[in-house]
């Protein structure tokens, strides 16, 4: 649910920010293709560029206060997973907001989606029910239909009312085959698409008006062409319907007539008309440079590997095992947490992480070592969280067993505590190692350990994790540990 509510927010910014640009450069002047041409780069640049991950620079942490626009991403993105836990030994079930959100934006969606589907449906029942006409590769639909003419597609339903032959007739006409030829309806069924699945963006409903009045500018210019302008004008106020319609086609007399008007007896020369065509090449990479920030914290700094490290990140428990648990602190949603972040800061590290679970689910210990053997990675490390009555850095527990890679298992394992000893504020010889049979580091090819990141019971050590600052400073050095360890 994070990684979405961040692509939203994300598309959101984009598509507004381009907006903004189109309102204060472009908006009503007479440059129709161009403006035509931007607000389908709009919707496609909502979409595309929230999807791209850069790490150009980082900033550090002391610079990424809050307030920045990276602290504002961090806290939309929503880190925070831990959840509250239900007394008692009957099975764990809790409620995952999040889930809960994410369905109901999807069901959402599929009526919005069902109801274009019907009204696409519909139109193409209308196409068939009435006789039609075929002329110049256009079918023309016959009909006694509401809000004719209009066209969707390659159908053009006509008014009978309007005489063809007429000299209003063929003005009409010619708007509407413009429609057809220069295929605006792909425009508006792509706008509407995106309206349905991603909703919650308010600026898509803005994007598909502002569309939908290009598309009309570009057909009456079209039809006016060495045409009487003012005929057609007193046409458009004669023939005129106000009366709101929300669909796929392109209905002549739908449209705001002030605008049109207006443009209809606007100047064809635009002022600074190419400074406002390449206005976009800047704002697009001042969009680019905003999501290319990747913030980093530490006051180690990052270190980075020579040649690229292969590490699979194990969270504990997951599903109905749901580990330790104190208040509001459940282990297994902690775990995932922790690995998630070291999955999210390992790029700056020159380390490929792999999660042998990204959700609430629950592997098997054997499928957990399949995993990692199956990937043959430079280390395997598994993260928990423990239940210990201690309140001193005796809570801070690695476990090594012997396995094939014991000696990569110790020299791991060195380097990663004392690493981790200034983010946990303890001294490295303070930690407790230990060496019990466990599974996942027994029966791993590579190097393999687990670390517990403190008691589940303290409050201090849980606020480490809890807080995105401290939580990236323990994951860079836990990162950190890992590059040490394979550059010696």
């Amino acid at each position: 649910m994070n990684s979405i509510g961040l692509f939203l927010f994300k598309s959101t910014l984009v598509s507004g920010i381009l907006m903004l640009l189109y309102v204060l450069l472009l908006r009503n002047k007479r440059m129709y293709n161009y403006n035509r041409f931007f607000l389908l780069f709009t919707l496609y640049a909502s979409i595309q560029v929230p999807l791209l991950h850069f790490n150009w620079f980082t900033i550090p942490a002391q610079t990424a206060k809050a307030g920045s626009s990276t602290a504002f991403l961090r806290i939309v993105s929503g880190t925070d997973s831990a959840e509250p836990y239900m007394k008692g030994y009957a099975p764990y079930y809790s409620i995952n907001w999040g889930t809960v959100l994410l369905y109901s934006m999807a069901l959402v969606s599929l009526v919005l989606l069902v109801i274009l589907a019907i009204r696409v449906i519909w139109l193409i029942r209308m196409s068939k029910k009435y006789p039609a006409t075929e002329m110049l590769g256009v079918k023309i639909i016959h009909s006694d239909l509401k809000k004719t003419p209009f066209s969707f597609l390659n159908y053009l339903f006509w008014k009978e009312s309007i005489p063809l032959s007429s000299a209003s007739g063929q003005l009409v006409l010619e708007h509407e085959l413009t429609h057809i030829k220069q295929k605006h309806t792909y425009d508006k069924l792509a706008c509407r698409l995106l309206g349905c699945i991603l909703w919650p963006n308010p600026f898509y409903r803005l994007i598909g008006k502002e569309l939908d009045m290009v598309h009309e500018f570009i057909a009456d210019e079209q039809a006016v062409n060495g045409n009487d302008t003012d005929a057609f004008a007193r046409m458009l106020l004669a023939a005129h319907d106000s009366t709101p319609h929300f669909g796929p086609e392109h209905h002549f007399f739908s449209s705001p007539i002030k605008r049109r008007l207006t443009m209809l007896q606007a100047s064809s020369k635009t002022s600074f008309a190419i400074f406002r065509r390449i206005a976009v090449i800047p704002a697009l990479a001042g969009i680019l440079l905003l999501f290319s920030f990747n913030a980093r914290t530490g006051t180690a700094g990052i270190l980075r590997a020579d040649t690229k490290i292969i590490l699979v990140v194990d969270p504990g428990h997951g599903g109905m095992d749901r580990g330790a648990h104190y208040g509001s602190y459940v282990e297994k949603d902690i775990d995932l947490k922790i690995a998630n972040r070291i999955s999210e800061l390992a790029a700056a590290h020159n380390v490929e992480v792999h999660l042998t679970r990204n959700d609430d689910s629950y592997p098997t210990l054997n499928q957990r070592v399949i995993f990692s053997n199956q990937l043959h990675p430079d280390y395997f490390m598994s993260v928990h969280v423990n239940d210990d009555t201690d309140n001193g850095a005796a809570n801070y527990l690695a476990n090594i067993t012997y396995n094939q890679n014991y000696n990569g298992s110790m020299k791991l394992l060195g380097c990663v505590m004392k690493s981790l000893s200034e983010p946990l504020h303890v001294n490295f010889t303070d930690m407790r190692i230990k060496q019990p049979n466990l599974w996942v580091l027994k029966n791993n090819v590579a190097p393999a350990i687990t670390l517990e990141l403190g008691d589940i019971k303290n409050k201090q050590q849980m606020q480490l994790l809890t807080d995105d600052k401290k939580l990236d400073e323990i994951c860079n050095a836990i990162l950190n540990g890992v590059v040490v360890a394979h550059k010696e």
